[in-house]
């Protein structure tokens, strides 16, 4: 009997050491997945930071965009408001017309005094 006892804590013990060898293969095989995982962690962060740092970069270029953006539209403005104030101080077609039709008038009376001063001078 005790020889069974024996036979049977040694089987036990055998099939502990068989355990506790299952176990070490697990705990190993875990660690690996951990390494893994801590690998793909680190990538991630550093994928992270990279996107953090574009996102910055591409909000200052938007910043940047917005405010010269902001800065076209008041040039456009003032240009817009020199146009219109340079438009009240233009002549129209019918301004233009009227000076035409004075001028074409003034040049009519110089040529008839021209003439008349001609005809003068020729009489003395």
């Amino acid at each position: 009997m005790q020889e069974q006892l024996l036979l049977q804590l040694i089987n036990l013990v055998q099939n502990l050491a068989e355990d506790m060898q299952s176990i070490k293969q697990e705990i190993q095989t875990m660690k690996q997945e951990m390494n893994e995982l801590k690998e793909k962690v680190n990538k991630q962060e550093e994928d992270i930071r990279w996107l953090k740092e574009q996102m910055k970069e591409n909000t200052a270029m938007i910043k940047a965009v917005r405010d010269n953006q902001l800065e076209q539209r008041r040039i456009q403005d003032a240009i817009q408001h020199e146009i219109a104030h340079i438009r009240k101080e233009m002549a129209t077609k019918a301004d233009v017309a009227y000076i035409h039709e004075r001028l074409d008038y003034q040049l009519s009376r110089i040529a008839r005094a021209e003439e008349e001063i001609h005809m003068l001078k020729k009489a003395n």
